[in-house]
């Protein structure tokens, strides 16, 4: 019986000893699957990253855009201002230059009849 025992004794250990192995290698291979996981989410962190750097960038970009667009817009409507006071003034001047037309028309037509009345005279 004490042959028995021992046999059983013996097994037992080689078992516990090949599970133990098995485990270890087990806890290695998770351990190694984990590693990959995390260097898996590394690269994904860095991409994210880089990303974002990429959108800071589009966003100072679209940013300067629309202060140019801004400043262009300014010009445009000082240029439309200008343009309209100008307008203004050749419009004050030619309504000047009128007056001074029927005010000269008037002065002419009073000129011929004065004249009209010496010559009947």
């Amino acid at each position: 019986m004490s042959l028995l025992v021992n046999r059983i004794e013996k097994k037992g250990k080689e078992r516990v000893k090949k599970m133990a192995g098995e485990t270890v290698e087990e806890l290695n291979k998770k351990l190694k699957i984990q590693s990959d996981i995390i260097k898996g989410y590394e690269k994904v962190l860095r991409l994210n990253e880089q990303e974002l750097a990429n959108a800071d960038e589009i966003i100072r970009m679209y940013e300067q855009i629309i202060d140019y667009s801004r400043s262009e817009l300014k010009e445009a409507k000082e240029t439309v201002q200008a343009s309209s006071m100008v307008s203004n003034l050749s419009r004050d001047e030619l309504m000047d230059a009128f007056d001074k037309i029927k005010k000269l028309e008037e002065s002419n037509r009073k000129l011929r009849e004065e004249s009209l009345k010496f010559n009947k005279d």
